[in-house]
């Protein structure tokens, strides 16, 4: 039962409320100057999602989303992991965890106001995460995520192309119908690790929406991988056509294509590695509609990443470097059609060319135009920028240093048809980085981004978490120092940190000079965006974490925070 539908709770100073109601009421009027407004924000539902009872005892009851998006009719799928037997199931495929389950991954649907239309558990023994979700077009959804369920208590399959683990942790990619009934579910992996060294899953490590889903139905996905094979290893599964036949370095990220619509073998329509002599790991991957374009995202330690000639960076950063993101697109002659060719049309190192970088690319999105926007962290100064004469919300961040700074979000546009310098459509530096990494009372911690979308109209959205203090953004005309505050907009629905750290959520234009949108979202203790999409009316949807137990609630399916004290899933929808 919603005890609270249709009331907004948010159990802050009463001063914050009368801001609230001023600010929804008066649609935003009293904008720094500068400042351009393009939306009333509000929200349509906001709810918890966990539970109260752990799987046993030592055991954490920690609830957390991974990542959201949303169908053509507007309704909500949410993916994570949850340690907890009481998660509120309704119509599941499975209703509770598996017997020695440490972990399991959940899938949950609701509809364009919030209501909760099914929530089902997703594992075997072991751990499991759900780490990607993408919505099919005939209204399912298709997740993707980590397992180290094995024979003795396997994870479940259907019309698989690999029905049992054969490493350490494997990939699974499942398909749901829209009724949360299971078509398709495989295992995905060779016999080392899948996923980060170590097979962590904790939510930290599994940043970005690794699967996409085109017009047909085909699925698409990327991580990472160290089993190349050999003596008698089980090689990660690679077809044919690869773009890369044999792993690069220690790991590699990988591009999975699936077809659910097939069975066994035959599901699996493309498989291959990409990468350097060192490490990469695939975070995000994002295919356009007709499946001709795949472009994937994530990080480069090597010295030889398979960049391309018309590359904005070809070549990796002088040594003692940490990290830099890449940006990569693949071009499909013939998407679903197991003899296409695939061509690497675009890759690049993007991240500081110094020995002092720290980069990672987290997330990307396709623009209606069919450009490349991404975001993810830096803690490099000299992140590449575009010229001054090009204008950008925020141009330099001298302050930051890696290892020394906290991180500071940016958002990238690149065109891949374009060459080199010239295919660095725009770059900016987002705010709230730190000179030093205090948290509050100091100046605050950093910030950074996991999620991007971009709706119809080009207008890019970005969610992630901050620690920093907040600033009142005003846009200018002349390039800008990024300040170390994290910068919100005077119609914030929160324009002040709550918590240790906050989600947040900016909206930029469409030429990357404007920040149009910035707000903190949360309650008094800590919570963080991980997952963000756009559905057709141009609402933004939001999950992530969150340890409040005031965490602001509208039409919420669940109205308490599962476990207080510790972490919560939360999905919010913002409306425009």
């Amino acid at each position: 039962m919603h005890l609270f539908e249709n009331v907004i709770c948010f159990p802050k100073s009463a001063a914050l409320l009368i801001l609230l109601v001023i600010t929804v009421l008066l649609g935003g009027c009293g904008h720094s100057q500068g400042s351009r407004h393009t939306w009333a924000p509000s929200l349509i539902f906001s709810t918890y999602l966990g539970g109260s009872r752990a799987y046993g005892p030592g055991v954490i009851a920690l609830t957390f989303a991974q990542n959201t998006a949303a169908d053509a009719g507007g309704n909500t799928y949410v993916t994570g992991a949850t340690q907890v037997y009481d998660l509120p199931v309704l119509n599941a495929w499975q209703p509770g965890p598996y017997p020695d389950s440490t972990r399991s991954a959940f899938v949950a649907k609701y509809d364009p106001v919030g209501r909760l239309l099914w929530c089902t558990y997703l594992g075997g023994n072991g751990q499991n995460i759900g780490v990607g979700i993408a919505a099919m077009p005939d209204g399912g959804v298709a997740v993707a995520g980590l397992t180290i369920s094995d024979s003795s208590g396997p994870f479940p399959t259907m019309n698989a192309y690999q029905a049992n683990n054969n490493g350490l942790s494997d990939y699974f990619v499942t398909v749901f119908d829209e009724d949360g009934n299971m078509r398709y579910s495989t295992y995905l992996g060779g016999s080392d690790v899948e996923g980060e060294l170590g097979y962590c899953f904790a939510d930290d490590s599994n940043n970005g929406n690794n699967i996409s889903v085109d017009a047909q139905g085909l699925v698409y996905f990327t991580g990472l991988t160290n089993s190349g094979g050999g003596a008698g290893a089980i090689k990660f599964p690679i077809t044919d056509n690869a773009v890369q036949p044999e792993i690069g370095g220690l790991t590699d990220a990988f591009l999975c294509i699936i077809d659910p619509d097939q069975r066994g073998e035959s599901s699996l329509i493309y498989s291959s590695f990409f990468g350097g002599d060192k490490e990469e790991k695939g975070h995000a991957i994002k295919v356009s509609a007709d499946g001709t374009h795949i472009t994937m995202v994530g990080y480069t330690k090597s010295s030889n990443f398979p960049a391309t000639p018309n590359a904005y960076r070809d070549h990796a950063s002088p040594p003692g470097y940490t990290s830099n993101g890449f940006v990569a697109q693949f071009t499909s002659s013939l998407p679903g059609d197991p003899s296409s060719q695939y061509t690497n049309r675009y890759a690049t190192y993007l991240g500081a060319d110094s020995s002092e970088a720290r980069d990672d690319t987290y997330a990307v999105a396709l623009g209606p135009d069919g450009l490349i926007e991404v975001t993810g962290r830096t803690e490099s100064a000299d992140f590449p920028m575009v010229p001054p004469s090009i204008p950008t919300i925020y141009n330099s961040a001298t302050y930051l240093k890696p290892n020394v700074s906290g991180d500071e979000p940016y958002l990238v546009k690149i065109d891949p048809s374009l060459e080199r310098e010239a295919s660095l459509v725009y770059s900016t530096f987002l705010g709230g980085g730190s000179p030093d990494g205090n948290v509050p009372p100091n100046v605050g911690g950093g910030a950074f981004c996991t999620g991007i979308a971009v709706d119809s109209k080009g207008m890019a959205y970005v969610g992630g978490e901050t620690s920093s203090l907040g600033v009142e953004y005003t846009a200018s005309g002349e390039p800008v120092e990024a300040p170390s505050l994290f910068p919100f907009t005077v119609d914030a629905l929160f324009p002040a940190l709550q918590g240790s750290y906050d989600a947040i959520l900016m909206q930029i234009d469409t030429g990357g000079a404007t920040l149009d949108y910035s707000t903190f979202l949360g309650g008094k203790e800590n919570d963080r965006t991980y997952g963000l999409d756009v559905d057709p009316a141009g609402n933004i949807i939001m999950s992530g974490l969150t340890f409040s137990s005031d965490f602001p609630l509208k039409n919420p399916a669940q109205t308490w925070p599962g476990n207080t004290g510790n972490q919560n899933a939360f999905i919010t929808k913002i409306g425009r």
